[in-house]
């Protein structure tokens, strides 16, 4: 799914007489913006939107995205910030007979992984990434923003409740009320992440 689908997807149903109207193709020629309604519930949209990834984020619902480090048993410290779009390292592990063992680790900063000395094998690091707040510049993207963000079409649907609620909250306050419960209910109950298991080793601190 695209932003731009995904903003159609959370305006439909509050137009009652034009939903017909409300389209990909019209929101990119920025026809929509052209009566002061559509303008205004379109940038209301983004807002609901953006909070709702924020709240998706801080409880931990959005899958980890993984990176590979290439390694060396005489370093202790890594660089990662090749991982442009890193926000917080959940866990590291590497490959042992096909099964992943997953290792003691700390961030330094923002940039640098201590792991230890003695690493021979390529490293996996697990982490949260980054989502920027998005703009009325991204309805162009044909990214999909479940392959860049790890926003599935799943977690879409509970982020078109929270948008929803947002916008039927003067119309209608019993549904705006009702949508709003459906997104709690699924943060508060929906186990999206993987669990993160307990690190196997430890490395050594020093090298003599």
């Amino acid at each position: 799914m695209r932003l731009a689908d995904l903003v159609i997807n959370c305006l439909r149903e509050t137009f009652h007489n034009d939903d017909s109207n409300l389209t990909v193709a019209l929101l990119r020629d920025g026809s929509l913006f052209k009566n002061p309604e559509y303008s205004n519930q379109v940038n209301n949209i983004l807002l609901s939107i953006n909070k709702a990834i924020s709240r998706l984020m801080t409880s931990e619902k959005i899958e980890l995205k993984y990176a590979v480090l290439t390694a060396d048993k005489d370093e202790d410290v890594y660089d990662v910030s090749s991982i442009t779009d890193l926000r917080k390292i959940r866990t590291v592990f590497i490959l042992k007979n096909g099964s992943p063992y997953w290792i003691g680790w700390s961030q330094v900063g923002e940039k640098l992984l201590y792991l230890g000395y003695g690493l021979d094998s390529t490293i996996h690091v697990g982490y949260e990434r980054k989502i920027p707040n998005f703009t009325e510049a991204d309805f162009e993207s044909e990214d999909d923003i479940e392959t860049k963000y790890g926003l599935t079409d799943e977690l879409c649907n509970y982020i078109n409740y929270f948008a929803k609620s947002e916008l039927w909250e003067e119309v209608d306050p019993d549904r705006c009320k009702r949508y709003l419960n459906y997104f709690e209910q699924f943060v508060a109950e929906v186990n999206k992440r993987q669990s993160i298991p307990y690190q196997n080793s430890i490395r050594a601190k020093y090298r003599i």
